[in-house]
């Protein structure tokens, strides 16, 4: 059997000089590739650093650094990761949202509500079909 979920394997931040791919305020934001997302937080001077995500396992699979990002919009972090089946082109972009680095919600689609259209998200690790929660998607202009 063979399984692999990208080119690099996990290292912890702390043993590693690399800067850090998010931050919002004095908190810092580390990708792991398809593993995980780590966060660093100063809490009065005292620093932890705790793995904040563990992304879903997809067998078979690896992802893009260059092509994964993160994002604050004022009240969501919001992952996005690149990540391409062995043997398939072109990446799958799965997204993930928190508003306080605990609950993750993860997308599931575009619904429609009166004519309007809106992300579709629900609990990470939740088998339901049904949306936890839909934000209205605003038309970059």
């Amino acid at each position: 059997m063979i399984t692999a979920c990208g080119d690099k394997s996990q290292v912890s931040i702390t043993s590693k000089s690399k800067q850090p791919d998010f931050t919002i305020d004095t908190t810092q934001f580390y990708l792991n590739s398809c593993h995980s997302l780590t966060g660093v937080f100063n809490h009065n001077g005292t620093i932890e650093s705790k793995v904040i995500l563990t992304f879903p396992y997809r067998p078979l699979s690896v992802c893009t650094d260059k092509q994964s990002q993160l994002n604050f919009d004022g009240t969501y972090l919001t992952v996005k990761i690149c990540r391409t089946s062995f043997g398939a082109g072109g990446c799958g972009v799965e997204k993930f949202r928190t508003k306080d680095f605990e609950n993750w919600q993860e997308y599931i689609g575009i619904t429609w509500h009166d004519n309007e259209q809106y992300e579709a998200w629900r609990r990470l690790g939740s088998n339901s079909t049904k949306a936890d929660e839909i934000t209205k998607v605003v038309p970059v202009l």
